[in-house]
């Protein structure tokens, strides 16, 4: 198998609207009841299981016996991993930031006027 960095790096880049979909089922899982380390480890999965075959697919293996090379599989399960990974942590993100913001202006005061004698 030939490296080739660009090929990588074009999949990746390529697949930047599959951490929006892998996001979108973060989401799903936890509305389901996933929560915590069960949400981690379903985002890790997700990512996996779209990750891998979208970075087969992009590489563009060569015919024959390309799934007993390393190099593949390596790489497809990084970038799952990867997606996986990041789409849980911009999802917590998200989630407090948008929690913070709920309360932030949702919170009502009152203005006082000022004692005028």
């Amino acid at each position: 198998m030939d490296f080739d960095l660009a090929i990588y790096v074009k999949a990746a880049v390529s697949g930047v609207p599959l951490l929006f979909v892998v996001i979108g089922l973060v989401w799903v899982w936890g509305e389901l009841g996933a929560k915590g380390k069960a949400q981690l480890v379903s985002s890790m999965v997700t990512g996996l299981a779209l990750g891998l075959p979208y970075m087969i697919t992009q590489t563009r293996p060569p015919v024959g016996d390309w799934w007993l090379s390393f190099g593949y599989w390596f790489a497809g399960i990084i970038y799952g991993l990867g997606l996986g990974v990041l789409s849980s942590v911009l999802y917590n993100i998200n989630k407090d930031l948008i929690k913070k913001l709920i309360e932030k202006y949702t919170t009502v005061t009152f203005y006082q006027q000022p004692d005028v004698e």
